[in-house]
């Protein structure tokens, strides 16, 4: 048992530190922010802390935690802008204004740049453990309060005015949400935002997802859907499962299929190197769309005799970094029980999110599209749906949930944002590009779609593999902050 408890903790860590989240568990934490910040960048910022409200909605609640935030004034002149950089669901890096693009931005237009953590995640602890009562703190609606006091208190106590430094709101993905979002609840905060890759809308069954990973794969795609009907035919026999536990290295035998929650976590197990391979193309360490592609063709008249099943685990373990897979239902649901914030799940910022998804945003990427080429339903909504009831009690229900995706839609405006002066980057290689704005909503309010680019690709550094598309994406935003500094 205890073996088996460090494999879940080992296996769903690292695949969070390399790739970020999705929604759900174990496995599941490969997808939407955190942007992966390459292995090569040191911190140089020290640590800064900011005294902010626990609860911004309760006067008779004096509570504070320590926000911890970064602060680089490399480029700074006085009467220069701001760049806030939001953080979203896992630990602040300072990579983004010291290395990434808005580190460029801030030394064209001689900006401080700020990058500022969410509260629950990385080192910006709210509350002693992460029970449920506990976790009733950590919504939308209180981390963009937090952002509108960060940013009105520090515009004081930095010396700074209203009138001659304009803050500007950066994010990707979720805390991407963020940025549009504090635009439109709170614009006398910010001046303009930069939401990339911002799923605004959101879904109780996001099945869209899959949709894009598909057609990002478009050209490894018949050997991909090979595979998936092999390993459906294997997974019904002693033997087909006897082989599918030696190929894919699974910690313990497959031996049964009774247990069908353990299976749906086991079939998105093995997904996630295509998801991922679409999802983060092109980022320094990931294994991209064009890898993924080699890997599962055929070799010159396949003289190999590998069958598509074979070069899927060959790639699985070329991704897992040789771990074994746990694909024990229950044992991940007693990882994710775990309150304390000093526990692995924690630290990587699982528990708090997988919490937020049930609470908020559902996006449960399921493979619910009828002809979906991992298999119409192989991985249906109410798995997750069991997730969130296991994790966090009854009261999670499939009503509650639905319920509370159309209370943060209503509260944001889901695809139509009530937002002026914000740029809306998405890469068509992205699966949460599905749920972003891709079209104007309306002249200061653009939308950028860039072919063959992956999930926040803008954010980062400019590499020398970068598409002249997305060269000039940057380019464009640049152009767009100066119109909302005028």
């Amino acid at each position: 048992m205890i073996t088996n408890k460090l494999n879940v903790l080992l296996l769903v860590v690292t695949l969070y530190t390399l790739y970020g989240y999705c929604s759900g568990i174990g496995f599941n934490n490969y997808g939407r922010l955190r942007l992966p910040v390459p292995d090569n960048h040191i911190q140089t910022l020290p640590d800064k802390w900011f005294d902010q409200r626990l609860d911004h909605f309760n006067t008779s609640d004096s509570r504070t935690f320590k926000q911890r935030y970064f602060i680089n004034d490399k480029y700074y002149k006085t009467g220069g802008p701001v760049f806030l950089v939001l953080d979203g669901e896992g630990e602040s890096s300072d990579y983004f204004i010291t290395e990434g693009a808005i580190a460029s931005y801030a030394q064209q237009f001689n900006a401080l740049a700020i990058e500022l953590e969410h509260r629950y995640y990385g080192q910006s602890v709210a509350t002693p453990d992460l029970s449920l009562d506990n976790l009733r703190y950590l919504s939308s609606k209180q981390a963009l309060k937090d952002i509108e006091q960060f940013i009105l208190k520090s515009t004081d106590s930095l010396s700074l005015t209203n009138t001659s430094s304009k803050w500007i709101a950066f994010g990707g993905s979720y805390a991407g949400n963020l940025a549009a979002w504090v635009r439109e609840k709170y614009p006398h905060a910010v001046a303009g935002s930069v939401a990339s890759s911002a799923p605004v809308e959101d879904r109780f069954e996001f099945k869209e997802y899959f949709g894009v990973v598909e057609e990002s794969l478009k050209k490894c795609s018949k050997p991909i859907g090979e595979a998936v009907h092999q390993l459906e035919d294997l997974l019904k026999t002693p033997e087909g499962r006897q082989s599918i536990s030696k190929q894919f290295n699974l910690c313990k035998p497959l031996n049964s299929t009774t247990d069908t929650s353990s299976v749906h976590l086991l079939r998105f197990g093995l997904i996630i190197p295509f998801a991922v391979a679409a999802q983060h193309d092109g980022k320094p360490g990931i294994i991209g769309v064009q890898e993924v592609c080699k890997g599962m063709m055929t070799t010159t008249n396949d003289m190999d005799g590998s069958t598509p099943l074979d070069r899927w685990a060959k790639l699985h373990k070329q991704f897992s970094k040789g771990e074994c897979i746990d694909y024990d239902y229950n044992e991940n649901i007693r990882v994710y029980r775990n309150t304390s914030t000093t526990s692995p799940m924690a630290r990587a910022g699982m528990r708090q999110w997988t919490y937020q998804d049930c609470n908020e945003f559902g996006l449960f990427q399921t493979t619910g599209l009828p002809d979906s080429l991992f298999g119409h339903n192989a991985v249906p909504v109410d798995y997750f749906l069991k997730q969130c009831s296991d994790i966090y009690g009854k009261q999670f229900t499939p009503q509650s949930i639905q319920k509370a995706v159309q209370t943060t839609n209503a509260l944001y405006g889901g695809f139509r944002p009530n937002v002026t002066n914000v740029v809306f980057p998405n890469g068509s290689l992205d699966p949460w590009h599905a749920l972003g704005v891709l079209k104007d909503l309306n002249n200061s309010t653009r939308a950028l779609y860039i072919h063959g680019s992956s999930h926040g690709s803008d954010l980062f550094a400019q590499q020398s593999t970068d598409t002249q598309e997305l060269i000039d994406a940057r380019k464009t935003i640049a152009k767009q902050l100066q119109l909302f500094l005028q």
